[in-house]
């Protein structure tokens, strides 16, 4: 007597229903045969989605109906959603079965045999089937974009992140996000001649799969290019800013998309040689004004210029442009009410920015602290003989590198907090300094104090060699910016 296969299918979701389980499908199947007296040679199960072909246990019954089709008259399964989820796979399966002599049971429907009712009702069915698998796909769809426009990453942890499942976001894993932040810092230097050679050095260092495996080049390759390390959470057409903590900030993501493409890594735009780059414009093209350092006869002089080809009206030294930018930034004196009012507002919107600096000190301190451990584990690596002594010494360098990088930005920190509770004390008693916020100040905390005052810029005649305020007097201009001032907060340095 031939025999009877079963196959019983939950997907994830499906799961915690009782009614629908592993088991429950099994005892079912094993009933039905046991009534129609047909023995049970095998019952195959899986937990997968029926949406696709591709599945293991799918695959290895149908090995299994081939090899013994001599043995096999009956497949069953407890309905046809069981089965495929669309009419297409549906009716392949049967096809495929009904050439091996093997006609399909569904428990739940049994008017569905080779009978032309019977194609009909199989057909409707697979057809209900298929509708009830796309809605639900295209709801999921739907909310799943909805969750990626709020910021939030909805699958699981890409490896340096971990899940927080009841909160529904992630955070970095304490053990591999150090090192997923140093890869990126290795790819940027260009030091290395390859992607693989990092990822000899980061694998050895400790980097691994959260099922601490080791890194495929695949993975890794992958790793380089996703842009949720630098904030940023992408799916299909919508891109927005996550809701979790970047690993590396987006300029580094960049420079290592540049690297990877082969291209050179382009010089930042801000110049700490030259804040009023970008920001003064000509008088007569209206636009900015370009910097650099022209070579002499003995050494370099720095200027900025008109670089529009048709123009070309300015040309001025550093220093000259910059002196009468203070100069027009000493003739600007505020009212009576708005000095009563100053000290008032600048408190509040320090107090603000005092809890973004606290911020940004604990975390680049922590750096620094991850910096020390990385170290202790290339020295250890390197006594394994796990990396090269080059690969030690590009390692070696490169941190140190960013810690150079990172105390700056400490010193600019504390430099920030120390110019800014200077003025807080001066605004007490009389107007804020201007010239002494810009000349103690860095080039963010100079650019910034600039765009607050000048936010459509300043135009700069080279005939008058003065700048040219675009029709509003000076004391107009303080009270825009102290609307400004209380509205958006305090620029940095201000």
């Amino acid at each position: 007597m031939k025999g009877a296969v079963g196959y019983a299918r939950v997907s994830t979701d499906e799961q915690a229903q009782e009614n629908n389980s592993l088991p429950m499908q099994q005892r079912r199947i094993a009933t039905f045969c046991k009534q129609n007296e047909v023995p049970v040679l095998q019952i195959f199960e899986e937990s997968y989605s029926a949406r696709t072909m591709e599945r293991p246990g799918l695959t290895e019954l149908l090995n299994f109906c081939r090899l013994n089709k001599k043995k096999i008259s009956r497949f069953v399964v407890c309905d046809l959603s069981r089965l495929a989820r669309n009419v297409r796979d549906q009716a392949q399966i049967i096809v495929s079965l009904k050439q091996l002599g093997i006609t399909v049971d569904s428990i739940d429907e049994p008017l569905t045999d080779d009978s032309a009712m019977g194609q009909l009702v199989r057909n409707m069915l697979g057809s209900i089937h298929q509708f009830f698998s796309d809605s639900l796909s295209e709801k999921t769809r739907t909310r799943m974009q909805e969750g990626v426009k709020q910021g939030r990453f909805l699958w699981p942890a890409p490896v340096g992140y971990m899940n927080l499942s009841k909160e529904k976001r992630i955070i970095p894993d304490p053990k591999r996000a150090p090192l997923v932040r140093q890869a990126f810092e290795l790819v940027a230097s260009g030091r290395y001649a390859t992607t693989d050679a990092v990822l000899k050095v980061v694998s050895a260092m400790g980097l691994t799969t959260k099922k601490d495996r080791a890194l495929s080049k695949q993975t890794f390759a992958r790793m380089l290019t996703n842009p949720i390390y630098a904030g940023w959470v992408v799916s299909g057409e919508v891109t927005a800013q996550g809701n979790h903590e970047p690993l590396i900030s987006q300029k580094l993501f960049q420079e290592v998309q540049m690297r990877l493409n082969g291209k050179s890594v382009p010089h930042k735009k801000a110049s700490d040689d030259f804040p009023l780059r970008g920001i003064v414009r000509c008088a007569t093209c209206k636009k900015a004004l370009t910097a650099g350092w022209t070579r002499g006869r003995s050494q370099k002089y720095p200027r900025y210029w008109c670089w529009t080809k048709t123009c070309k009206q300015v040309s001025i030294r550093r220093g000259d442009l910059e002196g009468l930018f203070v100069n027009l930034l000493s003739m600007m004196r505020p009212t009576a009410q708005l000095l009563t009012e100053l000290p008032k507002r600048i408190a509040e919107q320090w107090r603000q920015r005092k809890d973004q600096i606290a911020a940004n000190r604990a975390q680049l301190t922590k750096r620094l602290a991850e910096l020390d451990t990385l170290n202790h584990k290339a020295i250890t690596s390197l006594i394994k003989n796990e990396i090269s002594a080059l690969d030690f010494e590009a390692f070696k360098m490169t941190g140190s590198e960013e810690r150079v990088k990172i105390e700056a930005a400490l010193s600019d920190l504390d430099s920030e907090r120390n110019t800014m509770e200077g003025m807080l004390k001066q605004a007490e008693v009389q107007a804020v300094d201007l010239v002494g916020a810009w000349e103690n100040g860095n080039t963010n905390q100079r650019q910034e104090l600039t765009k607050s005052f000048f936010p459509k810029g300043l135009v700069f005649s080279h005939q008058l060699k003065f700048f040219e305020p675009a029709n509003t007097v000076l004391t107009e201009m303080f009270t825009r910016w102290l609307d400004e001032f209380t509205n958006d907060g305090v620029p940095d340095g201000i």
